[in-house]
């Protein structure tokens, strides 16, 4: 998450994007009540980390099997269908519902965000690969909310698993090279290097700021 805000605000002049995996984590959005949205105990429980990123929208679980791209550059120069149009030539038959949901066989697969800072923008989202939608489900679970209500039963009715419709990929490496080759041919050619300088400016951000319990616990607007 600290990554993402440096490239928002201290990115290069053309768009970048970069693919990236965390361990079990819940997300929370930029103004969510993290109380109200996640399931806290069980977080503790099995060591699941919670952040909270800079953009709107939801909570959102990730694991080691879920693959998340972020594209980040100056306003108006960053495509929302990259990601679809990668996805529609690795051979899925995926369509953009709402305002920024992704879908495959009418079942989500990806939720994305965006935010605006000055002349600049950042974009980015999951891809649920072969999520743990039990797990899941378990996070995201708190008394009185939607998912409490219906269960694993209607998550796995509404959300699926890139996997089971890529039987030619082996895994979830072999997934992010393929996705990471098209969009390079789609959208940034050119690899780019941190600083040393530039790394330590991410680090001091991530320990000052997104690793502090005020960031994370507490919405924007209560401050």
């Amino acid at each position: 998450m600290a990554f993402d805000e440096w490239c928002l605000e201290n990115g290069p002049d053309e768009p970048v994007f970069y693919l990236w995996r965390n361990r079990p984590s819940v997300i929370v959005g930029f103004n969510q009540v993290a109380e109200n949205e996640v399931n806290l105990d069980y977080l503790r429980e099995h060591g699941i980390l919670l952040v909270r990123r800079v953009t709107g929208g939801g909570a959102v679980y990730h694991d080691l099997q879920n693959l998340n791209y972020s594209f980040a550059g100056p306003l108006h120069t960053i495509d929302t269908t990259l990601i679809t149009d990668a996805l529609t030539a690795m051979g899925l038959d995926v369509e953009r519902t709402g305002r920024n949901d992704i879908f495959l066989d009418g079942r989500k697969i990806s939720g994305y965000a965006r935010r605006v800072w000055k002349n600049r923008e950042l974009i980015h989202g999951t891809l649920m690969y072969d999520v743990d939608i039990e797990t899941l489900t378990a996070a995201l679970n708190v008394e009185g909310s939607k998912l409490n209500r219906k269960g694993v039963a209607s998550v796995r009715s509404r959300v699926t698993n890139i996997k089971d419709y890529l039987p030619g990929i082996q895994g979830i490496d072999e997934f992010r090279q393929a996705l990471q080759k098209i969009l390079e041919e789609q959208c940034c050619a050119e690899r780019g290097e941190l600083t040393e300088q530039q790394e330590a400016e991410i680090e001091r951000l991530a320990a000052e700021k997104f690793s502090t319990p005020d960031w994370i616990l507490k919405p924007k607007e209560a401050d």
